[in-house]
C-alpha cells in the first residue's frame, strides 16, 4: 500500500510538471507563427506557381509542432511531380531490352538454310514435297522480318513517348512522331503479308500437285524480289529506332542534370528562406528544432520507394542566422541532412 500511494504521488508530480512546462510553450501562438510562416515559405519558394489538373496547385507546406521537439514542416513541390516523369522516361528505357544481336535476312545469303523446328515438323508430315520447295519454305522460315522490324517500331515507338514525358518533344511534334512511324508501321505490315501470302502460295501450289520447274523458278524470283524490297523498310525501321532511342538518352540525361541543378537551386532557397523570415517563430524555445521534409525529394534507394529528404535545423542557429550573425551557407552547415 505505502509503494503504490509513493507512485501515485510520483504520477501526480508529473503529470503537474508536465502542465506546468506545456503552459510555458504557448501552443496556439505556435500554430499562428507555423501557418504565418508556411505561407511564406509557399511564396518565397514559389511553391504554388506550377498548377496541375483543373488548376489545382501542387505544391504547399503543411505544419506540425511536437513539444518539446519542434516544428515539422512537410514540403511538397513540383519537384516532385517532374521526378515522376523522370521516373516514366527511365521507365521505357528499360522496356527496350531486346537487342538485335543478329540480322536475321543474313541467313537468305547463305548457300545452305539452317531448318527451323517448325520447317522441321512440317517436313516430315510432306516427306514427298520436293527438295527445292522445302528450300523455299526454310528460306521463308529463316527471314524474321517481322520480329526484326516491329520490334524496332515498338522501340521507336517506347523513345517517343520517353521524350514526350520528359517534354522534349511537344504535341504536334509527338503527333508528328506517331504518324511518321504509323506510316512506317504499316510498310513494315504490307512486306510480312507478302511474305506470308507467297508462302502461302507455295503450299497450295504444291498441295494441288501443280508444281512445275517454271513455278518453282517463279517463286524463287518471287522470293528474291521481296527480300530485296524488305532491306531498306527493315534498314528505315532500325534507324528510326536507334534515332529515337539515341534521342531519349540525351534527353533523359540532360533532364536528369537539369533537375538536379533545381533541386540544389531549391535547397539553397530553403535556407535563405529560413535565414529571412524564421525569426517570426517566436514561441518556439530556442533549444527545440525546425525540422523541414522535401516530400520525394530524398536519395534514389533503389528499391522503388519514393524517399523525402529531411533538414533538421536548431533554432538558436535560425535566430542567429535571422541576425545575420551566420549566414544561410553556414546555417545549412550546422544542420542535419538525411534522407527517409
Amino acid at each position: 500500500m505505502h509503494i503504490r500511494k509513493s507512485l501515485m504521488l510520483v504520477l501526480c508530480l508529473w503529470s503537474a510538471s508536465s502542465t506546468v512546462s506545456a503552459q510555458e510553450t504557448d501552443i496556439q501562438a505556435v500554430q499562428r507563427e507555423l501557418a504565418i510562416f508556411g505561407g511564406i515559405l509557399e511564396d518565397s519558394m514559389r511553391l504554388n506557381d506550377s498548377t496541375g489538373l483543373f488548376g489545382m496547385s501542387l505544391g504547399g507546406v503543411e505544419a506540425t509542432y511536437l513539444y518539446g521537439q519542434g516544428a515539422v514542416l512537410e514540403v511538397r513541390s513540383a519537384l516532385a511531380n517532374r521526378r515522376n516523369r523522370m521516373g516514366l522516361a527511365s521507365l521505357s528505357s528499360a522496356m527496350q531490352a531486346l537487342q538485335i544481336r543478329q540480322n536475321p535476312f543474313e541467313a537468305i545469303r547463305r548457300d545452305t538454310a539452317t531448318t527451323s523446328p517448325q520447317v522441321a515438323s512440317l517436313a516430315a508430315a510432306e516427306d514427298s514435297m520436293a527438295t527445292g520447295y522445302r528450300q523455299l519454305l526454310d528460306r521463308i522460315a529463316n527471314i524474321d522480318y517481322s520480329l526484326v522490324a516491329q520490334s524496332a517500331m515498338q522501340q521507336a515507338a517506347q523513345s517517343a513517348r520517353a521524350l514526350r514525358a520528359l517534354g522534349d518533344v511537344d504535341d504536334s511534334s509527338y503527333a508528328a512522331l506517331e504518324q511518321e512511324l504509323a506510316t512506317l508501321r504499316d510498310r513494315v505490315n504490307e512486306n510480312v503479308q507478302a511474305l506470308r501470302s507467297l508462302e502461302q502460295d507455295i503450299r497450295t501450289s504444291r498441295a494441288t500437285d501443280s508444281a512445275t520447274n517454271d513455278s518453282d523458278s517463279d517463286f524463287r524470283a518471287q522470293l528474291d524480289n521481296l527480300v530485296q524490297a524488305f532491306e531498306p523498310v527493315k534498314d528505315m525501321a532500325l534507324a528510326k529506332a536507334a534515332e529515337l532511342r539515341e534521342r531519349s538518352e540525351q534527353a533523359e540525361q540532360d533532364y536528369a542534370l537539369a533537375w538536379q541543378r533545381d533541386l540544389e537551386n531549391f535547397r539553397l532557397q530553403l535556407y535563405e528562406s529560413v535565414c529571412e523570415y524564421g525569426s517570426t517563430l517566436r514561441s518556439i524555445p530556442d533549444d527545440e528544432n525546425l525540422s523541414v521534409v522535401l516530400k520525394g525529394l530524398g536519395e534514389d534507394q533503389g528499391d522503388n520507394r519514393r524517399t523525402d529528404e529531411v533538414h533538421v535545423m536548431n533554432n538558436t542557429d535560425i535566430r542567429e542566422c535571422g541576425n545575420q550573425v551566420i549566414g544561410a551557407t553556414i546555417l545549412r552547415e550546422r544542420s542535419l541532412a538525411y534522407t527517409f
